[in-house]
């Protein structure tokens, strides 16, 4: 019980805790980006203009063609980004890896169990995914970190799932968390018809400040929205716990 108290409630909290802190600072030593398709530049990271991979690039503008326009060195906010990444896709795996074991130790239903088992190894799929998105720097290979970031978010989505099943089964575990965790997958969900159907924006691809922003924002409010339902669900873990203990 001592060692899932520690994966399921406090490693979740030093994660989350590291990765903001460290987008924060990241975000803070960008220095900035130029996009000529849409007229746009700055020397400053920006909330509205710049995906979260824009942390986590080795150098700043390499999707722009124009030769003039200058490549600065991401380095300090690489590292920061993609190092905090790589820790909540470790961390996501091994939640779930003793999200499994745990509905064994209170010997909850059956159905809890079960479902427990099978959330458990798309918990480690989707934790992959999230380490490798910053194990490949969009700038190393775009195409490989494409395929993380949005099967990160499509694994995701059945993981919620699995995950909410779980806790409706359980006879530990307030519905109240399986609500919580229902109204992410909707969120999700909307996020991933913006992803795989809505504006690309890309090395070579087309579009509009409008298209730009509906992608950054989206996927800046997920990010956030996951956060704080994984929160939400180490809550209901650490209550748990304390009554088993």
């Amino acid at each position: 019980m001592k060692k899932a108290r520690f994966y399921l409630v406090r490693l979740p909290i030093i994660s989350i805790t590291i990765f903001f802190f460290c987008c924060v600072t990241a975000a803070l030593i960008h220095p900035g980006s130029h996009k000529e398709i849409i007229g746009y530049q700055s020397d400053y990271y920006s909330f509205t203009h710049n995906f979260l991979s824009e942390l986590g690039s080795l150098q700043t503008n390499t999707d722009e063609t124009n030769p003039a326009i200058i490549q600065k060195d991401n380095t300090p906010s690489m590292l920061l980004f993609n190092g905090s990444l790589i820790l909540i896709g470790a961390t996501l795996m091994l939640f779930y890896v003793n999200f499994k074991k745990v509905f064994g130790l209170i010997e909850d239903s059956s159905k809890s169990i079960f479902y427990s088992k099978i959330t458990m190894p798309v918990g480690l799929l989707a934790g992959f995914f999230y380490a490798g998105v910053g194990l490949v720097p969009h700038d190393l290979h775009f195409e490989a970190h494409v395929f993380f970031a949005n099967y990160a978010f499509l694994t995701l989505f059945i993981l919620c799932i699995l995950h909410s099943l779980t806790v409706y089964h359980s006879n530990s575990l307030s519905n109240n968390y399986v609500l919580g965790y229902v109204a992410f997958c909707i969120v999700l969900f909307i996020y991933l018809r913006i992803i795989f159907y809505g504006p690309q924006i890309g090395p070579g691809k087309i579009y509009s400040e409008t298209d730009l922003m509906l992608q950054v924002i989206a996927q800046k409010s997920i990010v956030l929205t996951f956060m704080a339902a994984i929160l939400h669900q180490v809550y209901g873990f650490n209550v748990l716990l304390n009554k088993k203990r």
